[in-house]
């Protein structure tokens, strides 16, 4: 049914192209297109809830020796690693900063803050978090979904919105307390509602996503090169549109990062703390040769042992970035300067920043156009769709047990 539906498209797209990227014209979505987000999210994140809390309750725990983490309860089985820091946040704020200790000023605010509020509300902030990650989640699928109608077409973004819901981390949109979710969101808010005219909405957008993650700064290069590309700085003359005052709106985008620093600098005199831990022993990622060069991660993929977790660990998340990072130049030629400015910061200068690429299979699902020229490439191929659907979609049941169990997937 799947390549037989793909087939018609393909008619139809040759018959009538979608919009070219940065396209103003708004789409009108058809019934299967305003439901498909929400019913292919609803699927795929009741099967990654489904079987993180039955492994969490029925499969040995991984980590037997991390007592701190563990409960009793359903919502456990999505706390583990980063999620018991944002719980900590969320209940105590940011209690100590030391450069050389683990310290939770390395996770931005506004994830925990939110953590905190809804906390109050609906029975803790690890109920919250898991809450906040799965709205974020469907508010990816469906921002994503039109994104990508905008500029594919209809039938495209269908395979593309798969090709994200099945991406083998992708159970950090469904349920997992990271923030990850949380700032994707924000993220294509902020790129859509500038793609149709609204900067003061997408500087909101910014803001929430610089005071979510780190990596926010790419999002704020990103729009504003895409500001200048609808300008038509980078086109010709012709094409050129004069600035308004509503455009000073997309100047809010840093003002999450510059926020959290000020705070950093007044609550503990050290504006980058979040920067000066990630040398922290345990974190070990200090910037200099053996992060940037991975040496680490040379080592542990030559002298093995081969057999072993940590060994999938580290492997799994490097052909992670391998493989988004490859859609990286086709992101600028058939997107943009700005969508291709965004994904080459959001993927390769957050990979050499980790010492052995852990968190890039995570972090590469901020990389969303990457997804869509993914999607682009596979469509007239119906059976190799197929095939990286089917595989993808194993690869995150294996992923979300496993996290589910304790270990440390990204």
């Amino acid at each position: 049914m799947f390549e037989t539906e793909l087939r018609r498209d393909i008619a139809t797209a040759d018959a009538a192209p979608g919009a070219s990227p940065g396209a103003d014209a708004d789409i009108v979505l058809g019934p299967r297109d305003r439901w498909f987000p929400f019913l292919a999210f609803g699927v795929a994140a009741g099967v990654v809830i489904a079987i993180s809390v039955l492994a969490a309750f029925h499969l040995p725990r991984l980590h037997p020796f991390h007592r701190q983490l563990q409960g009793n309860r359903w919502v456990d089985a999505f706390g583990w690693w980063d999620g018991w820091w944002y719980v900590g946040i969320a209940r105590r704020g940011y209690w100590f900063f030391q450069p050389n200790r683990q310290s939770p000023v390395a996770f931005f605010p506004a994830y925990p803050l939110e953590m905190r509020y809804l906390g109050q509300l609906v029975g803790g902030p690890l109920v919250a978090g898991f809450a906040i990650t799965v709205a974020s989640g469907l508010g990816v699928a469906v921002l994503f979904h039109r994104w990508c109608v905008t500029k594919l077409g209809s039938a495209k973004a269908r395979l593309a919105v798969l090709l994200l819901l099945l991406y083998p981390f992708a159970f950090y949109l469904m349920g997992a307390v990271y923030a990850d979710a949380l700032f994707i969101v924000a993220s294509l808010a902020a790129f859509l509602a500038l793609e149709h005219d609204r900067p003061i909405v997408a500087g909101l957008a910014g803001l929430v996503a610089t005071a979510t993650r780190p990596v926010g700064m790419a999002l704020v290069l990103g729009l504003w090169v895409l500001y200048l590309e609808r300008k038509g700085v980078f086109g010709p003359r012709g094409a050129r549109r004069r600035p308004g005052p509503a455009d000073a709106g997309l100047l809010l985008a840093p003002l999450g990062l510059v926020a959290f620093c000020a705070y950093l600098g007044t609550r503990f005199g050290e504006p980058f703390a979040f920067f000066e831990v990630a040398g922290a022993r345990g974190w070990d990622q200090p910037p200099g040769f053996h992060t940037w060069f991975k040496v680490h991660w040379v080592k542990a993929m030559w002298n093995g042992p081969w057999t072993d977790g940590h060994f999938g660990h580290l492997a799994i998340n490097a052909v992670a970035t391998v493989v988004t990072a490859a859609f990286i130049p086709a992101v600028f030629r058939r997107l943009g300067w700005g969508y291709g400015v965004y994904v080459t910061i959001a993927v390769l200068a957050t990979a050499a920043a980790t010492k052995d690429f852990v968190g890039m299979g995570r972090y590469s699902l901020a990389a969303f156009p990457c997804f869509a020229i993914a999607a682009d490439l596979l469509f007239r191929r119906p059976r190799l769709a197929y095939a990286v659907l089917a595989v993808s979609g194993v690869g995150l049941v294996v992923l979300t047990q496993l996290h589910a169990r304790g270990t440390i997937v990204s």
